[in-house]
């Protein structure tokens, strides 16, 4: 009897692993890009919600000046952003993206060195840069690049990676930090970049860009693709870049000051780190459940119960502080946080359909970069002058906009579907 069911358990495991199987000529590099995801997002992105405290503490600049830095480099990547795509698309995304890990590198250790505020800004501006060249578009490109028409699934498959970078470099700059300081854990941060990253770029992705594969033509997907005309698309193309650009300001602000805004709540430091690495884990269930069991789900929908988590989260931290309601809301918005990264991508692909749909998402970009540049500078002038509770109501409220824009979009694609 026992042999059956370690028999039968296996049958179910081996069945559950094969639903994320990729075909070996691809599969490789979603591996190596997302061993390459975790560290640099680790390193850059969510690098200032770990080293802020140390840098205030030993440079005294305002935490408005340190998250200001960091936020001008957003500002740059969104504005480098269209031509780091052109060269993406003429030398591959090995070349860029191995060069991105350079940058990168380059960067960090600049801050490590940084004696002045103004370094401090030149560490992060060259860092701009290299984020563009290495993070999520980067590799998404470079998988389009790859897969062609299998490229959705393997991009699905990649960011099942990506969310743990918050959940592995959290702890780890932490420790770092308080091992050798924040300007050695930057080195370090600059080594890894470095040293994995840039020779699994150059060694695990093609060295040319493979036969691009025919699209899909509109009417290939299953939504309202193409159909869309006049009002309701210009009603659609605004609720998208609304909402999504309101999310990435959320979420931008509270992946930078999750870590001091759950001190403030009243956990310690070493708690606190322990359950914000909680959202990556929540990014990750989230990604899987929706990839076993909600492929079916209509797009929009997806997005509105992605963003709708968001508030859900926020109101359950509002009932208190104390570890067990800080950890249902890190994973709450980790889960909000991961759903809302595939919808970005599959709801616009089945309302407005494939053609033309690079175009389309780099309209939508543009707000959404900037709302990701901005944020954790505002936030931070926010918790500065009235206070980490008022900041976490704004959060609130923006996250409702973001959810009433997609709920105004369902209602009026439902009527205009019982209308045909």
């Amino acid at each position: 009897m026992a042999f059956v069911h370690r028999t039968a358990f296996k049958h179910s495991l081996g069945r559950f692993f094969s639903l994320f199987a990729l075909p070996p000529a691809i599969g490789g590099s979603v591996h190596a890009l997302g061993i390459t995801q975790i560290v640099c997002w680790g390193t850059t992105f969510y690098a200032p919600a770990v080293i802020s405290d140390p840098i205030i503490a030993e440079m005294g600049w305002s935490r408005t000046e340190v998250f200001g830095a960091f936020s001008l480099s957003l500002i740059l990547g969104a504005l480098v952003s269209r031509p780091a795509g052109r060269a993406l698309d003429r030398h591959g995304g090995r070349t860029l993206m191995a060069m991105g890990s350079a940058v990168c590198a380059l960067g960090l250790l600049v801050l490590s060195l940084a004696p002045s505020l103004p370094v401090y800004l030149a560490g992060w501006l060259v860092l701009g840069v290299g984020m563009r060249l290495s993070l999520y578009e980067a590799a998404f490109a470079t998988l389009t690049e790859i897969a062609g028409t299998e490229a959705r699934r393997a991009i699905s498959a990649l960011t099942f990676y990506g969310g743990f970078a918050s959940s592995v470099f959290w702890p780890l700059g932490w420790a770092l930090a308080s091992w050798v300081g924040w300007r050695g854990a930057l080195v370090i941060f600059a080594a890894l970049n470095l040293m994995v990253c840039l020779p699994l770029h150059l060694w695990c992705l093609p060295a040319r860009k493979p036969r691009a594969t025919k699209a899909a033509s509109p009417g290939s997907t299953n939504g309202d693709s193409g159909r869309l005309e006049g009002t309701l698309r210009r009603l659609a193309m605004v609720a998208f870049t609304l909402a999504f650009a309101l999310m990435t300001y959320v979420n931008s602000a509270l992946s930078a000051h999750i870590i001091d805004t759950l001190v403030a709540m009243g956990l310690s430091g070493k708690e606190a780190v322990s359950v914000a690495s909680l959202r990556g884990f929540g990014q990750v269930g989230a990604r899987v459940s929706e990839f076993l069991f909600a492929a079916g789900l209509d797009p929009v929908w997806l997005a509105i119960i992605a963003v709708g988590l968001t508030p859900l989260a926020l109101v359950v931290l509002f009932l208190g502080g104390g570890f067990v309601i800080a950890t249902v809301f890190s994973l709450g918005q980790g889960a909000s946080n991961g759903l809302v990264t595939i919808a970005r991508g599959a709801a616009p692909l089945v309302v407005f359909g494939a053609e033309g749909y690079g175009q389309l998402l780099g309209t939508m970009a543009g707000p959404a970069l900037i709302a990701s540049a901005v944020a954790p500078l505002v936030h931070a002038a926010v918790i500065d002058r009235w206070g980490h509770g008022a900041a976490l109501w704004s959060m609130l409220l923006v996250a409702l906009a973001a959810l009433s824009a997609l709920a105004v979009l369902a209602a009026a694609l439902r009527g205009a579907r019982r209308g045909r």
